[in-house]
């Protein structure tokens, strides 16, 4: 009976000894701030063990009181492990960090209350951490958001489906120095928006007073959802910055823990720099005044109809072209839609789109439409009707084109007639095939021997030419059947198309960085670097890598080609946003090398 209570004490006490510590601790980072700047939000859950790393359960939402009047946005997670070995003891520890970047509308005191949220069955609670924001001294530097902001200007309202330009624009004031982009992410579930393009317009503006360098950005909105719909841009980046806290006493200390030398010599930050908060309001397309041919195009157009020929002959196809020219949502538009006929049978056009710009706003997009007559007469090719809405006029405009006459012949026949069956009369006499023979005859065959038949063409077939010949043969059959096995997989398989085109760019990158090397060209010299490090990339992974982050090409290796790497991509960010005249090729052309090695 003792040894039955040892041991349910022991089941008892097994799972809470193998459930792990969790400790959680919130802060601002930095605690104190000049009005004006921005601080962290950071909330730390800490579990430890002793027995095996804690698995961690994924916080993606914290109830956060609102009554702070902070304003908080841009959350985002991290996450850290350590173990530690301790007398032979091991302790193993995983922290999960809630990062949001906040922001206070005036100087004082401004506390988050304590609160509580589930985690992993657990009520677990957030202790209250509290901001302090000091005035800013009428001789104090720029804030960080005067520094680097970032700016989308945008319209007011929308339709849902148009398709508009926008200019995301980053503005970097003369006292920071832009080291490099780390990464770029939108927020806009209501909108379909472009990829962000590699190349940028740079310049010089004036705002209150002080001058920025501007990076800028086009890229195209498409509304997808009616209502009040809100989207954000945000970059990661690193910049070096100066020295921004003036506010000093008589012994030269700041009361926001900075020191004299940060004037001096400035510092260099990742920090995330986000559009202030933008809403478009989208509205629904009217139903009032909708013609039968609307299918969603919406902007400004003009429409063209021709045909290839006037004349042609039955079941002989005749093409009908549709060209829409203008600007608008070219991506969404299909082509005119053509009733069921007996005099003519169509199909589904081929389509062609030719932009005037780099967006694709505005250009020519071209329907072909094959008509197939299915009688011999004066036909006409029925009326073609398209409608698009104007957004300037709020209004629907139907585009008309009137039937096109075709002159249609008879069907040519092109063939011989079958010949008649023979005629049928007195039946031909059978042939005879054999007689009697004369007992003469018959001892005449009795001294016939057959000889070995003689091989035809046996010399031919061991001829070296002929050998030759069918060996060539053979090779251009196979060189035939891979060729063709390499179109059709080009054609119906999109990742080995993708390595094959990057296969080819990376010999092209390649050359180009070693003629600018030798050329001592040091822009021409990086961006090809780069361009051959994301080829060879591309190859690896079957994936396009061309706009990826360069962490995310460091992840597809590991040792020295990770840091070679990152010190590569370093390197040509310096050099691409600090305008730094780099010179030592040597060190940087043996990272490329490594990386297109291990790659």
């Amino acid at each position: 009976m003792r040894l039955l209570s040892i041991f349910t004490i022991i089941l008892a006490t097994f799972p809470a000894a193998l459930l792990a510590e969790i400790q959680v601790t919130a802060r601002f980072n930095p605690p104190r701030i000049a009005l004006g700047d921005r601080t962290q939000y950071v909330i730390e859950v800490s579990e430890t063990s002793d027995r095996s790393q804690p698995e961690v359960e994924r916080i993606t939402s914290l109830p956060i009181p609102e009554s702070n009047k902070l304003e908080l946005r841009n959350g985002r997670t991290s996450k850290s492990q350590q173990t530690r070995i301790v007398n032979g003891a091991a302790e193993y520890s995983v922290t999960q960090s809630l990062i949001i970047d906040a922001s206070a509308p005036g100087v004082g005191d401004f506390t988050i209350p304590a609160y509580t949220f589930e985690y992993k069955g657990q009520r677990l609670r957030v202790p209250a951490a509290t901001l302090k924001v000091l005035e800013r001294s009428a001789d104090a530097g720029p804030s960080r958001d005067e520094l680097i902001f970032l700016k989308a200007d945008l319209p007011e309202k929308l339709y849902v489906g148009q398709m508009v330009a926008l200019d995301l624009k980053l503005y970097v004031g003369e006292e920071a120095q832009l080291r490099g982009l780390n990464s770029f992410d939108r927020s806009a579930d209501g909108f379909t928006i472009s990829e962000l393009p590699e190349d940028y317009r740079e310049g010089v503006e004036m705002v209150k007073g002080r001058r920025y360098r501007t990076l800028t950005w086009p890229l195209t909105l498409t509304p997808i959802q009616t209502g009040e719909q809100a989207l954000s841009f945000q970059f990661a980046l690193t910049a070096r910055l100066p020295g921004q806290n003036n506010n000093r006493d008589r012994f030269g200390r700041s009361p926001l823990g900075s020191s004299l030398f940060d004037d001096f010599f400035g510092r260099s930050e990742r920090i995330n720099v986000y559009t202030d908060a933008l809403s478009i309001d989208v509205l629904p397309l009217p139903e009032e005044g909708q013609p039968e041919s609307f299918s969603g195009a919406i902007g400004d157009i003009a429409m063209e109809v021709g045909t290839d020929s006037d004349t042609t002959a039955q079941g002989e196809p005749i093409m009908l072209s549709v060209v829409l020219k203008g600007s608008g949502n070219f991506e969404r538009i299909t082509g005119p839609s053509f009733a069921d006929s007996d005099d003519w049978k169509h199909y589904d056009p081929e389509t062609q789109f030719e932009p005037a710009d780099s967006l694709g706003l505005t250009g020519s997009q071209r329907f072909d439409y094959v008509f197939v007559p299915q009688r011999p007469g004066k036909l006409s090719i029925p009326e073609t009707r398209f409608s698009y809405f104007d957004p300037e006029q709020e209004e629907y405009v139907e585009l008309t084109a009137p039937p096109i006459p075709v002159e249609v012949s008879p069907a040519k026949n092109n063939f011989s007639p079958t010949p008649p069956p023979p005629t049928r009369g007195t039946p031909e006499p059978d042939l005879q095939l054999s007689k009697a023979l004369s007992s003469e005859e018959a001892l005449l065959t009795l001294d016939y021997r057959p000889k070995e038949p003689r091989p035809v063409g046996y010399g031919i077939l061991r001829s070296p030419v002929f050998i030759g010949l069918n060996i060539l043969a053979g090779l251009l059959i196979a060189a035939g059947a891979t060729l063709l096995y390499r179109n059709r997989r080009h054609r119906q398989d999109p990742r080995y198309a993708l390595r094959a085109e990057a296969k080819q760019a990376l010999k092209a990158a390649r050359q180009g960085y070693l003629e600018a090397l030798r050329a001592d060209d040091a822009e021409t010299f990086y961006k090809q670097g780069e361009l051959a490090v994301r080829h060879a990339a591309t190859v690896k992974t079957g994936r396009s890598m061309q706009s990826a982050e360069s962490a995310q090409i460091e992840a597809l290796l590991s040792g020295q080609a990770a840091e070679d790497c990152r010190a590569f991509f370093e390197t040509a960010n310096a050099h691409r946003f600090g305008g730094n005249a780099e010179k030592a090729y040597t060190d940087a052309q043996q990272q490329i090398e490594r990386i297109l090695k291990a790659l």
